[in-house]
């Protein structure tokens, strides 16, 4: 009978060996994937977060308040600065969003040094512009109360200029602490630190830090982390286009019309002035055709005293009449020129007068008082431009 040969003890210690290997293959690349997907949903939340973050600015020109009571609601009395994501208010329909922690930079001040990124409380961009006979430059011209986003971009511009403080929001750096307009904390599957709470290192604590976004993970620290610096706020709503044009488009239109109306009113004065010139130098040549005219007068008198002093001397004082004659036809000689002189004068007067005439016609048709209602008229939809709280 032949005998069945089964495994050795060596063939079956191979077999387990290799089987143990797949295993262990197959277990960690479940737990990779595992690993990986839960990465792309942390990652997925944080940012669906942001963009409900920026949403919420663009609606309500201000960022959201923290949630402090945990009912998924902004709470903004008392200026609390760090609590949880108020999802609920940024009509975020993940409530797993709720364990986000979130922190937003209120730094108050009165007026435009207001820096407070989740109050809008005050009008932080009073716009200059001029007006009067003057063109006296007035800070006052805009600031008619309006809140909107000008305002926000105002207050993101004027917190970059602050000096960098820990009593405020930000991240803690390797190279230091950096504010930022709001941070966004989302914790690990796991309490990496054993700390007692799910959130890590600083983003467990009650305090006005964040650990910084570029933190990598470790056996002690597993939370994500988004912060959004002032710059970058500025630049996802277009705040440099936007203060731009407030505060040069309107303000210098304004201006420009200010300046149209008052070189109207100097252009009139002007035109008024050339004319009386021009009546002035008339009457001079009148004058001077007045004087020729009587020195003609004179040279024809001398003339007959001269002839009659040579007839009455017998010829002896012929050459006194000769020089009389020459007298008068420089007197002749003179009185064309005065009358030369004067026909220009009328000439000039009479464009000077039609001038004023012409632009009295203007004047008569309304052509001032549409330009002066244009420099009024801008002015009111520069003030109605931002009444309307438009972005």
């Amino acid at each position: 009978m032949k005998k069945i040969r089964g495994y050795t003890l060596i063939e079956l210690s191979i077999a387990l060996a290799v089987l143990g290997i797949v295993l262990v293959m197959i277990w960690r690349f479940v737990g990779f994937n595992a690993q990986y997907a839960t990465s792309n949903s942390e990652q997925s939340l944080l940012r669906s977060a942001d963009m409900a973050v920026t949403g919420f600015v663009i609606s309500h020109n201000r960022l959201p308040c923290p949630d402090t009571n945990a009912d998924g609601n902004e709470d903004c009395p008392g200026g609390t600065a760090v609590g949880r994501l108020p999802y609920a208010s940024l009509g975020f329909s993940q409530a797993n969003a709720g364990q986000i922690r979130y922190g937003v930079y209120r730094n108050s001040a009165i007026g435009i040094a207001d820096a407070d990124l989740a109050a809008l409380t005050q009008d932080r961009m009073q716009m200059i512009t001029t007006q009067g006979s003057g063109l006296t430059m007035v800070g006052t011209q805009f600031s008619n109360a309006q809140l909107n986003g000008i305002d926000f971009c105002a207050g993101l511009r004027t917190a970059e200029a602050k000096t960098p403080s820990n009593s405020f929001l930000h991240v803690v750096t390797p190279d230091g602490n950096v504010n930022v307009a709001y941070a966004l904390a989302l914790p690990g599957s796991r309490n990496a630190d054993d700390a007692g709470g799910v959130l890590d290192a600083g983003n467990a604590g009650s305090t006005l830090a964040f650990e910084a976004p570029s933190r990598v993970t470790s056996g002690s620290y597993d939370d994500r982390v988004v912060a959004v610096a002032f710059d970058r706020l500025i630049g996802r709503l277009d705040c440099s286009q936007t203060l731009a044009s407030a505060t040069h488009a309107h303000a210098n239109a304004a201006t420009q019309a200010e300046i149209m109306k008052q070189a109207t009113a100097d252009y009139k004065k002007q035109l008024d002035l050339i004319a009386k010139l021009a009546e002035a130098n008339m009457a001079g040549a009148i004058a001077g055709v007045a004087s020729s005219t009587a020195g003609v007068a004179i040279g024809v008198a001398e003339i007959a005293l001269a002839i009659a002093q040579s007839i009455a001397t017998l010829g002896a004082a012929a050459p006194i009449a000769a020089l009389a004659i020459a007298g008068s036809v420089l007197a002749v000689v003179a009185l064309a020129s005065a009358i030369a002189s004067l026909a220009m004068a009328v000439d000039a007067w009479n464009e000077a007068k039609g001038n004023v005439t012409e632009f009295a016609q203007f004047q008569g048709s309304g052509f001032v008082s549409i330009i002066n209602a244009h420099a009024v008229r801008i002015r009111a939809n520069a003030n109605a431009a931002d009444a309307a709280r438009t972005f």
